[in-house]
């Protein structure tokens, strides 16, 4: 009995370690394809609407004229466009 309560407890940490693992490798991936192994840092860009940083790369814009504005997602970018047309 105490050999498999053992081997349970066994089990569960070899399968942490490899979840950990492959998160890990998956991650990493997943920044390579994004470009930020390079050893640069990405411009950050603040959100009009609701003022949070993102990165440049992975922001929604809208040009505007001459200027662009960049936005976190879809709610402020929506927001900002009602603001716009009701000007």
């Amino acid at each position: 009995m105490l050999r498999l309560v053992i081997l349970a407890i066994l089990l569960v940490v070899v399968y942490f370690m490899v979840r950990s693992a492959l998160r890990g490798l998956l991650a990493k991936r997943q920044d390579h394809a994004r470009g930020e192994l390079s050893g640069q840092a990405s411009e950050m860009v603040q959100d009009p609407v609701c003022g949070m940083f993102v990165p440049k790369e992975g922001a929604l814009f809208i040009r505007n004229s001459d200027r662009t504005y960049f936005f976190c997602g879809n709610s402020c970018r929506d927001t900002y466009e009602k603001k716009l047309s009701s000007v």
